[in-house]
């Protein structure tokens, strides 16, 4: 996993803010030559910036993907007032982690409110024979592990579209996401799930 050092340097850090608050200007009349610079210049320190939280290099690549989609997207709202450009985007880096990092913390209650809609079902089925009962469960318990093994953004999309019905409107609208790229990730969600099923079932 890469590291990002700091020179040792008794120079004090030149401010970029002026050529900083140019770019998202520019970003916000959606120059791509403006965001390309913005994207080299910082990349770097938003993966630092999302791994010291994470600790996990997928998750830190995704984080810091959607960040830069949200920059190009609402470039327009920095106000310099409020801070610097870089204070400004490594905070919205960073928040998105800690709720990447709060998300998690749900896997369990998904995993259980999934073992509870099963069990409201099953006493309703008295009729069933053992073998279909023993067959409803084992399919149960191959999504549940299915679920458990897609990676925390996944799932967090997987759970509010599928288990909290959420549509995706409301959920780009709750993330502060565009809709692209919420609906991209509940498609390669599905997508792992269904590949994590099949091999669960021809294991």
């Amino acid at each position: 996993m890469k590291t990002f050092n700091k020179p040792v340097s008794d120079t004090p850090a030149p401010d970029t803010s002026e050529r900083d608050t140019a770019l998202l200007r520019r970003i916000a009349m959606k120059d791509t030559a403006a965001f390309a610079e913005l994207h080299k210049l910082y990349t770097p320190l938003l993966i630092h910036t999302v791994n010291r939280v994470l600790d996990d290099y997928q998750d830190t690549q995704d984080i810091v993907q959607e960040v830069f989609v949200s920059l190009w997207q609402k470039a327009h709202l920095y106000e310099p007032s409020k801070g610097k450009p870089l204070t400004w985007m490594t905070t919205m880096a960073r928040n998105r982690a800690i709720d990447l990092v709060r998300s998690r913390t749900r896997r369990s209650e998904l995993n259980h409110r999934f073992e509870d809609e099963q069990r409201a079902v099953l006493p309703e089925a008295d009729e069933w024979s053992g073998d279909e009962l023993l067959l409803m469960n084992e399919r149960a318990a191959i999504v549940r592990r299915a679920v458990a093994k897609l990676s925390p953004t996944q799932r967090e999309a997987i759970e509010q579209a599928f288990f909290q019905h959420k549509a995706r409107k409301d959920m780009a609208s709750n993330s502060g996401e565009p809709i692209g790229t919420v609906k991209a990730r509940v498609r390669r969600g599905i997508k792992m799930l269904g590949t994590l099923i099949e091999r669960e079932i021809n294991d």
